[in-house]
């Protein structure tokens, strides 16, 4: 129950200041660069743990959440890729579902 709460509480305090977080978006946008996507995926790791974490609990015992959050890490780089941020939707709110998809998958 301890690992969950802190789970929790990593995913609801941000690593970066919002304004770090735009100009990664800005630059990884603009030019591709792998240290920005990095730095962003940083970020949202917590996104991936905390659905894993939730998906694992309705599934058996033998499914391990490390496997879990491996696959949701694939629909998180894709997420990334694929993100607008001129189309004014949170990352988070885009993010969810396809990483949601990529660890039911």
């Amino acid at each position: 129950m301890a690992a969950m709460r802190t789970r929790m509480r990593m995913r609801m305090k941000p690593k970066a200041p919002q304004e770090e977080v735009d100009k990664w978006w800005r630059k990884f946008k603009r030019t591709k660069d792998e240290t920005c996507r990095n730095l962003l995926l940083e970020q949202y790791l917590p996104l991936v743990k905390y659905a894993a974490d939730r998906l694992h609990a309705k599934l058996p015992d033998e499914v391990d959440v490390d496997d879990l959050i491996s696959a949701g890490i694939f629909g998180l780089i894709d997420a990334v890729e694929a993100f607008d941020p001129k189309r004014g939707v949170k990352f988070e709110t885009y993010c969810s579902p396809r990483v949601r998809g990529a660890i039911l998958d």
